[in-house]
C-alpha cells in the first residue's frame, strides 16, 4: 500500500476513532441511514418539563400531546420542530398508538433519552386519534393543553404566542393558528378544485418565513369561529374542567371529534379563535392514514349533526363558510408569498430596519473552496432581500478573492490587522465566524464591544480530520464565546456538535447556486429533452457513462487514491461504455499521485472556476464522490442539479438530500467495491440513469440561495431579539 492510500486508511481512523463513541450513544436510524443525519430531535435547547416541575415565574404551564400512528418521518420533523422552535418550557406527552417497529422503536429510545417525556403506549386495540388523544388528556394537568398532529412542523415562538393570545383574551377558551392545510384556517387558499386546499410552500419559502409574513404583513382580525381545526388544537384547563374529554364513543378513529368539541365549548360559554400570528405546517392525514377518509370523514359528520341539533349547526356552517374575517390575512400571504422580492420588503420599513451582517472568513483558497462559496452566495441572497451584508477577508487574500468572484469589489471587505476589522464592522448587528480560526477574530471583537450578536456558521466538523492539537483548537472554538450562536446547515454536523459537547446548533437551509448550477443547457440538447421520470424511460442516448470525479491530492480525507483506483477498474471494465473526467489538482499533482493512470491522465481538467465546474457537471451523467465523509456534500448537490446522478459517502451530511438508488447512491467509501457497483448499475441502464437524474433535478430545484437566505437571516433576527431582550432586563435589574 503507497503512502496516499495509507494516508487515507489514517482519515478513516482520524474520523472513527472519534465518530463511533457517538454512535454508541445514539439509536439506530432507519435503514442503512447515518444515525446522525435525520432530525434527530435532542432538548439541546433545554425546553422540555416533567410532570409536576416548576414553571417558569408568571407563565402558565403548558402540555403538548402529539398522537403517534406510524409515519416516523414525519414525527422526527415535527419533534425536531417542537424542540428548536419553542423558546418556552412545556411538558411533552407521546401518545403511540399501535405504531410499527421503527416509530416505537424510535419514540422509545426518545423517552429513555429524554426522562422528562411521558410516553404511552398502547399497542394493543382499540386504536384511534381520539382515543388515544383522551389518554393524553387524561395524563396532562397543565393550564394550556395543546393536540398536535405528528406531521406538523411548528414555526418558532409557536406555543408563546398561542398563550400570549389567550392569556390576553380571557372570553376564549380553544386556540388554533392558521395553516397551509387546515379547511378554515388555510392560507392563502382555502378551496381549491371544490376540495379543501393544501397550500403548498413556494421552494424558496421556509415555514419560519410564512410565520414571519403572517406576523409582518398581515392585519390582525380576531377571527372567531364556531369550530376549529383539529391539527393543532389548543385548549384552556378551564375549557377541559368544564366540559370534559373528546367523545371517543362516537367518534373513536378521529373526524368531526374536534368539530363535536368544539360545539360543546362553545355551549358552555367559551369562544374559540384563530390566532393569526401563528403558522403551523400541516402534511394531513399523514399519520393515521389516508385509507377510507373521506367516508369515514361523512359518517362522523352526519354522527355529529345526530348528536346536537343539526338546524342550529347547518346554520353555523353556513356562517362560517361566508365568514370574510380571514379574508384580508389570506390576501396578504398570498401577495407576501409570491416572490423573495415581495418578502423582501417586510425587512425595512419606517419602525425596521433591517441588521447589518458580516461573516468573517480567515483566508481563501485558489479557485475559492465549499466553504466560501456558502459564504459568497448566500451573501448574494442576503443582499438580494434588501440585508446590508458582506464578507470580511484579510487583505493578503484579496486578489484570490477577485480571481474566484467577479464581483468580488462588491461582497468582500479586507483588513490588515485585528484594529483594522474592528473599524470595519463597527456598524455590523451580526458578526458571525465561518471556521475555527475565524473565531479567533470573533473574540477579539467581543473584547472591544459586546452591542453585536456573535454567531459562528459551522461548516464542517475539524476535529474528524485534523490531528490533535489542531482538533483541540477547533473543539476549543464552540464554547470560545459564551454567548455565541452556533448554526449549522445539515441535521448531520447539528447532531454531531450536539452529541460531542451537549451545545445546541440551530438549523438553517442549505443552497446551492441555481442560476449556475442548473440543467438548462443539457435540457436544450436534442437528447435530453425529458424531465420527468415517465418520458426518462423512453429515451436511449447512445454513447459511453460520463462520469466526474473531483481528486485532490493534498486532502487525504477526500480519499485522491480510492478515487482513482474506482475510475481506473471501471475503465477496464468498460472501455467502450465509460468517459471519464476529473478536475480538483493540478495536472502534475496526479502525475505524482497516480503516475501509470494515462486514461485518468487524459481527461483531467485541472483546478476548474466555478462556472467550468457546473459546464462539467452539465455534460456529465454521473458524479463521484469518494470523501471519507461529507458534512453536506454541496458539489453532489450541484451535480443533481445540473442533471447528473451522483454517488456519495453514506456518512455524514448528503442525506439531507440523498434518497438512496432514487435520485442519487449514498456508500460506503471505505469499501470502493460499494462504489464501483453503483457505477456499474448505470452503464448500458439509460432508462434507470435517466429516472434517477430526473428525480436529483426535482430534488435539488428545492434548495435555492434565497431560501437559505432568508432562513439564516431570521434566525439572526430572532437572536439579535433575544439577546437585546435580555439585556435590557439585565440592566432593569442593576439600575432598579
Amino acid at each position: 500500500m503507497g503512502p496516499e492510500a495509507l494516508a487515507e486508511r489514517e482519515a478513516w481512523q482520524t474520523l472513527l476513532r472519534s465518530y463511533l463513541p457517538i454512535l454508541e450513544h445514539t439509536a439506530p436510524a432507519e435503514g442503512d441511514r447515518d444515525p446522525l443525519s435525520l432530525p434527530r430531535a435532542l432538548d439541546t435547547r433545554r425546553v422540555l418539563r416533567a410532570a409536576g416541575a416548576e414553571q417558569e415565574p408568571g407563565q402558565p404551564s403548558a402540555d403538548v400531546v402529539v398522537c403517534v400512528h406510524n409515519a416516523l418521518a414525519d414525527l422526527r420533523r415535527c419533534i425536531d420542530s417542537l424542540l428548536s422552535a419553542t423558546a418556552r418550557g412545556f411538558r411533552l406527552i407521546l401518545v403511540n398508538d399501535g405504531s410499527d417497529h421503527p416509530t416505537t422503536g424510535f419514540l422509545q429510545a426518545f423517552a429513555e433519552r429524554h426522562p422528562a417525556v411521558t410516553l404511552i403506549e398502547r399497542p394493543q386495540p382499540p386504536h384511534g386519534y381520539t382515543i388515544a388523544s383522551n389518554r393524553g388528556l387524561r395524563a396532562s394537568g397543565s393550564d394550556y393543553v395543546v393536540l398536535l398532529n405528528s406531521d406538523t412542523i411548528v414555526a418558532d415562538g409557536w406555543l408563546e404566542r398561542l398563550i400570549r393570545y389567550g392569556e390576553s383574551h380571557p372570553d376564549v377558551g380553544i386556540l388554533g393558528p392558521l395553516s397551509n392545510a387546515a379547511s378554515h384556517q388555510s392560507v392563502p387558499a382555502v378551496r381549491d378544485a371544490g376540495g379543501w386546499a393544501v397550500n403548498r410552500l413556494p421552494d424558496w419559502l421556509t415555514v419560519d418565513g410564512l410565520d414571519m409574513v403572517l406576523r409582518r404583513a398581515a392585519p390582525r382580525v380576531h377571527a372567531r369561529l364556531p369550530f376549529l381545526n383539529g391539527f393543532c388544537y389548543a385548549v384552556k384547563r378551564a375549557v377541559i374542567d368544564a366540559i370534559g374529554l373528546l367523545d371517543e364513543e362516537r367518534f373513536a378513529s378521529g373526524y368531526c371529534e374536534e368539530n363535536d368539541y368544539s360545539q360543546r365549548a362553545r355551549v358552555a360559554g367559551f369562544e374559540l379563535a384563530v390566532v393569526d400570528d401563528v403558522y403551523v405546517q400541516h402534511a394531513k392525514s399523514r399519520s393515521f392514514g389516508a385509507s377510507g377518509r373521506a367516508e369515514l370523514a361523512r359518517r362522523n359528520y352526519e354522527l355529529f349533526l345526530e348528536k346536537h341539533d343539526r338546524a342550529e349547526l347547518e346554520q353555523l356552517v353556513t356562517r362560517m363558510e361566508a365568514d370574510q374575517t380571514l379574508e384580508p390575512v389570506r390576501a396578504a400571504v398570498a401577495h407576501h408569498s409570491s416572490s423573495p422580492q415581495a418578502v423582501a420588503s417586510l425587512f425595512s420599513g419606517s419602525e425596521r430596519q433591517p441588521l447589518t451582517i458580516a461573516f468573517l472568513l480567515p483566508g481563501i483558497a485558489h479557485g475559492g473552496s465549499g466553504g466560501s462559496h456558502s459564504i459568497y452566495q448566500e451573501v448574494h441572497g442576503l443582499r438580494s432581500l434588501g440585508i446590508p451584508a458582506r464578507i470580511l477577508l484579510p487583505r493578503w487574500d484579496e486578489q484570490r478573492a477577485a480571481a474566484a468572484y467577479e464581483d468580488a469589489a462588491e461582497i468582500f471587505q479586507t483588513f490588515t490587522d485585528a484594529d483594522d476589522l474592528a473599524a470595519a464592522t463597527a456598524d455590523a448587528d451580526v458578526i458571525s465566524a465561518t471556521h475555527y480560526k475565524s473565531v479567533k477574530l470573533l473574540e477579539s471583537l467581543r473584547a472591544t464591544r459586546s452591542d453585536f450578536l456573535a454567531a459562528y456558521y459551522v461548516q464542517d466538523y475539524e476535529p474528524f480530520f485534523t490531528p490533535s492539537y489542531i482538533a483541540a483548537e477547533a473543539i476549543a472554538s464552540y464554547t470560545a464565546l459564551p454567548d455565541v450562536l452556533l448554526f449549522a446547515k445539515s441535521h448531520w454536523l447539528c447532531n454531531v456538535v450536539a452529541e460531542r459537547h451537549g451545545l445546541h446548533v440551530a438549523k438553517v437551509e442549505p443552497s446551492i447556486d441555481e442560476q449556475l448550477f442548473s440543467s438548462a443547457q443539457r435540457l436544450a440538447t436534442p437528447n435530453s429533452e425529458a424531465d420527468s421520470p415517465s418520458a426518462a424511460d423512453s429515451e436511449q442516448r447512445p454513447g459511453p457513462l460520463r462520469v466526474a470525479a473531483m481528486i485532490r491530492p493534498r486532502t487525504a480525507r477526500r480519499q485522491p487514491h480510492a478515487t482513482v483506483a474506482v475510475l481506473e477498474q471501471l475503465l477496464e471494465r468498460f472501455p467502450d461504455h465509460v468517459q471519464v473526467s476529473s478536475f480538483g489538482c493540478y495536472a502534475d499533482e496526479l502525475r505524482e499521485l497516480v503516475p501509470d493512470a494515462t486514461a485518468i491522465h487524459e481527461r483531467h481538467l485541472g483546478l476548474l472556476s466555478r462556472h467550468d465546474v457546473a459546464e462539467l457537471l452539465r455534460e456529465s451523467d454521473v458524479f463521484l464522490d469518494m470523501s471519507v465523509y461529507q458534512a453536506f456534500g454541496r458539489t453532489a448537490l450541484e451535480a443533481m442539479a445540473c442533471g447528473a446522478t451522483a454517488i456519495v459517502p453514506s456518512v455524514g451530511g448528503a442525506y439531507e438530500f440523498v434518497e438512496h438508488e432514487r435520485n442519487a447512491f449514498a456508500v460506503d467509501t471505505f469499501d470502493g467495491e460499494q462504489a464501483l457497483a453503483a457505477l456499474t448499475s448505470l452503464v448500458g441502464d439509460t432508462p434507470r440513469l435517466r429516472r434517477m437524474q430526473a428525480h436529483a433535478r426535482t430534488t435539488a430545484a428545492r434548495y435555492s440561495i434565497a431560501r437559505a437566505a432568508l432562513s439564516e437571516y431570521l434566525l439572526f433576527e430572532r437572536a439579535h431579539e433575544a439577546r437585546s431582550h435580555s439585556r435590557r432586563l439585565l440592566h432593569k435589574s442593576f439600575t432598579r
